[in-house]
């Protein structure tokens, strides 16, 4: 994968969730707009219409595409002391 500095990010809005007939979730590739699953994303780091095109293993059809982009999904999340809402689910009245 290619260094975090030269990479390019994207924040992914509800928007870009799509979801096939089997309850697998993609977004389409930002270079080449192929379907990218999640799962292929965690384990290659490509997308469906890169792998389709090498290894011809992907959950969703895609035509065979010229793709280069290298992907990787982050979490980033913060945490708000002021909000109890913990604590109630825990299991507290």
């Amino acid at each position: 994968m290619s260094s975090d500095g030269d990479a390019a990010r994207m924040e992914l809005g509800a928007d870009a969730w799509h979801q096939d007939e089997d309850g697998s979730y993609y977004i389409d590739c930002p270079e080449c707009g192929s379907a990218a699953t999640i799962a292929n994303i965690v384990a290659h780091g490509r997308c469906n219409g890169y792998l389709n095109d090498r290894e011809s293993d992907t959950d969703l059809d895609e035509a065979a595409m010229s793709c280069t982009a290298e992907l990787s999904l982050e979490l980033v999340y913060t945490s708000d002391p002021s909000v109890s809402g913990a604590d109630e689910a825990v299991g507290g009245e």
